[in-house]
């Protein structure tokens, strides 16, 4: 363990404020890290947890939901260079906890030859058509429209009030819950909506909504489903501790230099103004051009723009107050700005031309508020940069430096991305692509002119019921959004391929909120589109009214915009290397299906493509795209389910994991969970496996499980997989539909509150953690099967750590409070004779502060006790009159909740025996109440403890030693029918004692005996 000396070093880093000169841009080394390095001395969880604070609990409205991490991978604890030193100790076991498995336009109308002519000096049209009762409708609709165009008064930008904390609308803006996607990857700790679209993968994230629910959102996208683009894992950052400097090269473009700190950035010294801004990603639409020919680039729908209110300080603000020099006429300097994050590529960062930043009506700010709140950690917590009308690829997030310099930056991401080359550079090896890469002609700047339709939706069908249903109206609807502040003047709609085209109606953000006082006078701040008099940063949305039978006739619907230049967006795709700035027509298909079997009809609509990753749509693949493989799987061997199945025992089991085949005979002995967790699944065609293994297991476990890579499955195995897919999918649609309400979810993970703690022994506490309150501000319930765990998630620097327990309150319904409590030993750091860290997770918790959260999922586990002697054990009914329990220390707790829950019942007659082993007395876990629990129920209740040392003058019912033949003989119900026998404790306990006498005793696995 470090002495006083070095713990009182390990102490918060000190935030440098503004200063002149040469700015360092890196962090300060923290002292814990130096150690864990040299291996100097021991480094354990409680060390950095007390040398790294968690601002969140202080200060809460400067976080959102995102969870604290400790910046610490769990294997550099773990595999330190100071355990290696440890050479004498090398054989001896480390204690530490174990993890459980458990025109065509518009024509107007003809002007006669005369119609400029005088009549009494007035200019008139003349012979004009009598106007139809139709069309006076529409003119009053475009004339309105017209108005309300011409009223817009311009957006002062005003904030409406303080950034806001995590209540009111804080649920319909953010998501609260962690998804089981992320577990794994070092963005475990922030939540994120399941709503959003996954398009690579699980990390790093880059994901869309559903085009119909971006719409259905509203003008203003939530936060939760606001698109999001990631090149690598999210920065953990803190709003107390960021800083980003401000500099020039060369030094003297900038004559005042400075680092701010985010107190420097919000605390008043800049005027701050908030804004409604479209952003929108280069390769928006990029999988419609997938489809022409494939590009370098992923997948994006037209899904991947959203808008936001962003709040900041104008940039020219903040290099103003840096005494920038004014650009001489004949140059053109840069304005330069690079992330916190570290891609695989080097550094994000990019560059806009400085006269852009410095004139104060293109609005480019350092927004730290997003929609009212702070920012979402997807979205560049705690501060980034916005560019309206520019290209998202521009906007760099977790700003970490922003500097003037002559020519722009040399960075792979600038050079190498958000560019569109000439189509005849097919790729990146091209002779001449180089050329044109480092060419800043080739650059995305401005957002490109653009349109799409969301509703009708992708696969929308509307049954054709009778004649009547032709006739009805229906309004298509859509977005449409322009570069460089330049207003939508027009979409347009066409049912017969772009002869004619009908006019949409636009619909604007609307700008009346609460009144808040500005320069000591009280306004309404507007959140209207129009800034500066004719800048529009915001996206309009359309609608245009068409009969069912319209559409019914069309080949396809499609829609085009135009600017105030009138320049309409291309009729056709124009394929480039990167696939980005697609914004040719937007085409939906429709298709009258007829049912054989009964009289109606059914329209059906497709889009080019369907959404997110998922197959469909009118546009197809190129047929000479060959399907992308794995070269190093392709050598392996291909096995049937058949003979998968043949191994299923324990010196030779093989199970599937993502249609992979692995042998882990040789994980049996070691692995943390116990082999039975593996054996369930040896053998088995079933998706299970795969779902609880990637819920579970670290980056570490994918190491030893590669190790295991024998083969691939055979195409049949595939095949059933996928139905077996599917069965997975409906059976958790069941569980959730049937948890609904309960705090306690099987697929993602919710936060819980410690509020309490309690020392019960020398080594153990009892922790009290309060769930999530419902919206309308009642307790949450945990809703637990009784037998059953939960799992617990805490944040380190590289994925989540995981381990399961069994709260030990509530085990029965009245005892639902909004609390639970969980009972656990700390197994703590050693620096002896044997050397170890210690268990992460229950030193973890012993540091905890009370205010700070854990992640909860579940229900985990297979037994369920269902009450009067009923379980379902993996999805068996079992039905035992007697049980008999073997616990080993904290194994007590699952038998606790048996125990409470049979005893708390008087029509409960199941019999109940337990011997209980532990070191000492006093190490006895509920002690007290099991005890009382004997005395009240002695025919339904019987007690023995087994101890390693006798107790002094305690009247106890116990022995001395280890669990024996003859101690269970003596006090187990013997083998019979209805007797069944649970096991929970240490691996040795449990494999090496308990199961080989019980099965001597006649008891058999999987019959009569269940392990925990």
């Amino acid at each position: 363990m470090l002495d006083s000396r070095v713990t009182s070093r390990l102490s918060a880093p000190h935030i440098a404020t503004s200063h002149l000169g040469e700015i360092s841009d890196a962090p300060a080394e923290s002292h814990w890290r130096k150690i864990l390095r040299s291996g100097d001395s021991l480094i354990t969880v409680r060390d950095i947890k007390a040398a790294s604070p968690n601002y969140k609990v202080k200060n809460r409205r400067n976080y959102d939901f995102a969870r604290y991490v400790l910046p610490v991978a769990e294997t550099d604890i773990k595999e330190q260079k100071y355990l290696s030193k440890q050479s004498s100790t090398d054989e001896k076991v480390v204690l530490t906890e174990a993890a459980s498995l458990s025109s065509g336009s518009t024509l107007a109308p003809d002007i006669p030859s005369g119609g400029d002519k005088q009549d009494n000096g007035k200019n008139r049209l003349v012979n004009l058509d009598v106007i139809s009762t139709e069309e006076a409708e529409f003119q009053a609709r475009v004339l309105k429209e017209f108005c309300t165009i011409a009223e817009f008064k311009n957006n002062l930008g005003i904030p409406s009030g303080e950034l806001k904390s995590l209540d009111g609308d804080a649920l319909e803006q953010l998501e609260s819950c962690l998804s089981i996607d992320d577990q794994n990857t070092p963005d475990s700790w922030i939540p994120r909506s399941p709503e959003l679209l996954r398009l690579t993968g699980k990390h790093p994230l880059n994901a869309e909504p559903n085009q119909l629910r971006l719409f259905e959102a509203g003008l203003i996208t939530p936060t939760k489903l606001h698109f999001v683009r990631n090149h690598a894992a999210v920065p953990q950052l803190n709003w107390e501790t960021h800083t980003f400097s401000v500099y020039s090269d060369p030094p003297d473009i900038l004559s005042k230099p400075r680092q701010f700190t985010m107190y420097e950035l919000t605390s008043g010294a800049f005027k701050v103004i908030e804004i409604p801004v479209t952003m929108g990603c280069d390769g928006n639409r990029r999988k419609e051009v997938n489809m022409v020919k494939r590009t370098v680039g992923f997948n994006w729908t037209a899904s991947g723009v959203s808008t936001a209110l962003w709040r900041g300080v104008p940039v020219c603000d903040i290099l103003l107050a840096c005494r920038v020099r004014d650009t001489p006429p004949e140059e053109r300097w840069y304005l330069n700005f690079e992330g916190a994050d570290e891609p695989a590529d080097g550094p994000y960062a990019t560059a806009i031309p400085l006269s852009h930043a410095m004139n104060p009506a293109n609005d480019v700010i350092l927004a730290f508020g997003m929609n009212g709140r702070v920012l979402h950690p997807d979205h560049g917590y705690p501060v980034r940069v916005i560019i309206p009308g520019y290209v998202g690829g521009r906007q760099i997030k977790w700003l970490k430096k922003m500097w003037v310099s002559k020519q722009p930056n040399m960075s792979y991401y600038h050079i190498w991305d958000n560019k569109v080359l000439p189509s005849f550079i097919d790729s990146k090896n091209h002779p001449l692509a180089k050329t044109f890469f480092e060419d800043e002609s080739t650059a995305c700047w401005e957002q490109t002119l653009q349109s799409f339709i969301c509703k009708p939706a992708h696969d929308e069908r509307i049954m054709l019921l009778d004649a009547s249903s032709y006739e009805k109206t229906y309004t298509v609807g859509g977005i449409a959004f322009n570069g460089g502040g330049e207003r939508i003047e027009r979409v347009e709609l066409s049912l017969d391929g772009g002869k004619t085209w009908k006019y949409c109606f636009r619909h604007f953000l609307e700008s009346p909120l609460r009144r808040v006082q500005y320069s000591n006078v009280w306004v309404r701040p507007s959140h209207s589109v129009c800034r500066h008099g004719d800048k529009y940063w915001a996206w309009i949305f359309w609608s245009c009214d068409v009969k069912v039978r319209e559409m019914v006739d069309a080949f396809e619907i499609v829609v085009r915009a135009h600017d105030k230049k009138k320049n309409f967006q291309p009729e056709h795709i124009t394929w480039n290397l990167t696939g980005m700035m697609n914004n040719a027509w937007y085409r939906v298909r429709s298709n009258v299906i007829h049912d054989p079997n009964t009289p109606v009809s059914i329209l059906q609509f497709q889009h080019p493509v369907a959404p997110g990753e998922a197959a469909g749509g009118w546009m197809k693949p190129p047929a000479d795209e060959a399907p992308q493989t794995n070269d190093s799987l392709s050598k392996l061997p291909t096995y049937s389910l058949e003979e998968i199945a043949k191994h299923d025992k324990t010196d030779d089991a093989w199970i599937i994991l993502d249609n992979k085949v692995y042998d882990v005979t040789s994980v049996l002995s070691w692995h943390p969970g116990g082999a039975k967790s593996i054996l369930m699944y040896a053998g088995k065609a079933t998706v299970d496996v795969t779902i609880e293994y990637n819920a579970i297991h670290d980056n570490y476990a994918h190491m030893r499980r590669d190790e295991g890579l024998i083969g691939t499955l055979s195409k049949e195995g595939v095949e059933v997989m996928q139905a077996d897919s599917l069965r997975a999918a409906e059976k958790l649609a069941e569980l959730k539909a049937q948890r609904k309400g309960l705090a306690l979810q099987p697929d993602v993970f919710v936060p819980a509150k410690l509020v309490r703690r309690k020392q019960v022994t020398a080594d153990s506490s009892l922790y009290t953690f309060e769930l999530p309150r419902h919206p309308n501000g009642t307790h949450g319930a945990l809703g637990l099967p009784v037998g059953r765990h939960i799992q617990t998630a805490l944040h380190f620097q590289d994925q989540a750590v995981f381990r399961s327990y069994t709260p030990v309150r509530p085990v029965l319904p009245s005892e639902e409070d909004g609390t639970f409590d969980l009972l656990v030993k700390t197994y703590m750091p050693l620096n002896g004779t044997v050397v170890s860290p210690g268990g992460t997770i229950s030193n973890y918790l012993d540091c905890m502060e009370e205010g700070e959260e854990i992640d909860i999922r579940g229900p985990s586990g297979s037994i369920t006790y269902k009450g009067r002697g009923e379980f379902d054990i993996d999805g068996k009914p079992f039905h035992f009159n007697k049980i008999n329990l073997v616990s080993g220390g904290s194994g007590l707790t699952p038998h606790w909740q048996l125990i409470r829950t049979i005893l708390s019942d008087p029509e409960d007659e199941t019999q109940i025996s337990l011997i209980n082993s532990n070191k000492t007395y006093s190490d006895i876990w509920m002690r007290s109440a099991l005890e009382g629990y004997a005395e009240e129920h002695p025919e339904r209740f019987k007690i023995w403890n087994i101890l390693s040392f006798a107790p002094s003058d305690k009247n106890l019912k116990h022995s001395v030693g280890r669990l024996a033949k003859a101690i269970m003989m003596e006090h187990f119900y013997p083998s019979g029918p209805g007797v069944g026998t649970f096991l929970c404790g240490p691996v040795g306990l449990i494999e090496d004692a308990a199961v080989p006498v019980l099965q001597e005793l006649g008891f058999e696995d999987g019959r009569s005996i269940f392990a925990f």
